[in-house]
């Protein structure tokens, strides 16, 4: 069974679901959803997609500083 806080559950259909927040605005928080045979296997796929978001989240706010940067000159 998952453990507290993690946000994988077992569906009807005998697969794991994992959840992770894909996007935050204007207070509405959108997600995304991952799928596996097995819990480990949910749990390895929903840590590399909340990687990935955390990489391409960490990229907009890079880009976003640059940009004031710019318009500051």
């Amino acid at each position: 069974m998952s453990k507290r806080g993690e946000n994988i559950y077992k569906r009807k259909d005998s697969r794991w679901e994992g959840r992770y927040i894909k996007e935050r605005n204007n207070n509405k928080i959108r997600y995304g959803y991952v799928y596996g045979k097995s819990y480990k296997e949910t749990k390895e796929k929903l840590s590399e997609a909340f990687n990935n978001f955390k990489a391409k989240d960490l990229s907009k706010k890079d880009s976003s500083k640059k940009n004031k940067i710019i318009l500051k000159l």
